[in-house]
C-alpha cells in the first residue's frame, strides 16, 4: 500500500553490523508492539553483502524471531552471529509481522500486516524501510469503497506507530512516492477523492491478476490447467491449515475453471498451500476429470503440512469468482 524511510547514521559504527542491525530492528519492532499493532514472532530474513564488490556472500529465509524471553538469545541472533557476518560490508534484516486491524471494534488479525526492512553498513550509514500491506489506514478500501469507521479506528494507530520510530531513530521520516493503492505521508495515509479513477478497484485490477499469474508461474512447463478466469457463478470450499483458513478451492458452473483462491490475511502460508492446490488441480485435468469431479475428489484428500486440507460443509457458491476474490480478500 505504501511506505516510509529512515536514513540513520552510527556515530561510533564499530565492526559487528550484523549485531548492530539486529539490535535496531528489535528497537523499532518493540515500539510498534508496545502500541498494539503487531505481535511479538515474526519471520526474518537475513541477508549479507561483502564489502568490496557488494556481492551476497549470505542470506538465510524463515528465521524466527520474538520479542519475549531474551532476544539476543533468539533464533535470529544465532544467526546474526554467524561466522563471517561481522566483517560484511552491509548487513539487512527483512521482518515479516503480524499484527492487527480493527473493524467496528473487534480485532482482525493479518498474518503480513508490515514488512520492517533494517540496512546497516559497515561505515555506519542505515536505512530503516517500513511497508504497510493493509487498507485499514486508508479513507478508501481497495475496491474503491469510502470507510471512515475502519479508517477511525486505525489511521490514529498508524499514525503513532511512524511518529514513535522517528523518536527511537531520532531521523526524520521520508513517505514513499504515491502507490497505486494510495499516497503515503508522514503521518500515514493522504484521504482520496471518490471520483478519482484509478482508486477504483485497484486491488481487483491490480493485486489479484498479479497473485494468479505469480501461482500459475510456479507450476512446471506445459502442466495441464484449467483456466483460471470465468464469467461464470462459482461453487467453493474453505480451505485451513493449523485451524485457520488459509484460502478457497473453487470450480466454475461452465465446466472449464477452476482454481484456489489465497486467502490475503493468511500472507504467505496461503500462497505456498495454492502452489500444492493448484498441482493438484493439474494432476486432475492430467487424469481427465472436470473441474467439479476435481473439486469433489480434492475434498476427501487428507492435504499435508504445506497445502492444509478441505474444510468438511464448507460448500458454497458465489455469483462470480470477482466475489470470491473480494472474500478472499477480506480480514
Amino acid at each position: 500500500m505504501g511506505s516510509w524511510l529512515w536514513e540513520t547514521k552510527e556515530n561510533e559504527p564499530g565492526q559487528d553490523i550484523a549485531l548492530r542491525c539486529g539490535r535496531k530492528a528489535l528497537r523499532v519492532w518493540a515500539a510498534m508492539h508496545a502500541l498494539g499493532l503487531v505481535d511479538g514472532d515474526a519471520a526474518a530474513g537475513v541477508t549479507a553483502r561483502a564489502g568490496n564488490d557488494h556481492s551476497v556472500f549470505f542470506e538465510h529465509r524463515k528465521v524466527h524471531a520474538a520479542l519475549t524471553g531474551t532476544p539476543d538469545h533468539s533464533e535470529l541472533f544465532a544467526v546474526l552471529r554467524s561466522a563471517g557476518l561481522g566483517d560484511a560490508g552491509m548487513v539487512e534484516i527483512n521482518l515479516t509481522m503480524p499484527g492487527a486491524c480493527l473493524r467496528k471494534s473487534e480485532t482482525h488479525h493479518v498474518e503480513k500486516l508490515f514488512m520492517l526492512s533494517i540496512e546497516e553498513w559497515v561505515s555506519g550509514a542505515g536505512t530503516v524501510t517500513l511497508d504497510t500491506y493493509s487498507d485499514a489506514w486508508m479513507s478508501h478500501d481497495l475496491r474503491g469503497h469510502r470507510q471512515p469507521g475502519v479508517q477511525k479506528e486505525n489511521a490514529p494507530r498508524l499514525k503513532a506507530a511512524l511518529a514513535e520510530i522517528s523518536r527511537v531513530l531520532g531521523a526524520e521520516i521520508v513517505p514513499s512516492d504515491f502507490t497505486p493503492y494510495g499516497v503515503p505521508t508522514k503521518y500515514g495515509f493522504e484521504d482520496l477523492p471518490d471520483e478519482d479513477p484509478d482508486l477504483l478497484d485497484s486491488w481487483y485490477m491490480a493485486e489479484i491478476p498479479s497473485r494468479t499469474e505469480w501461482l500459475q508461474e510456479r507450476l512446471p512447463a506445459n502442466t495441464p490447467r484449467f483456466e483460471a478466469e470465468t464469467d461464470a457463478p462459482v461453487r467453493f470450499v474453505e480451505v485451513a491449515l493449523g485451524g485457520r483458513v488459509v484460502g478457497y478451492l473453487w470450480e466454475a458452473e461452465d465446466g472449464i475453471a477452476a482454481g484456489f483462491e489465497p486467502r490475503t490475511p493468511a500472507g504467505d502460508v496461503a500462497l505456498d498451500a495454492g502452489q500444492e492446490w493448484l498441482m493438484r488441480l493439474s494432476e486432475a485435468k492430467q487424469h481427465e476429470l472436470t473441474p467439479a469431479q476435481a473439486v469433489r475428489t480434492l475434498e476427501s484428500w487428507p492435504g499435508n503440512a504445506r497445502s492444509g486440507a478441505v474444510v468438511p460443509g464448507t460448500r458454497q457458491e458465489a455469483s462470480s469468482l470477482e466475489d470470491l476474490q473480494d472474500l478472499s480478500g477480506r480480514e
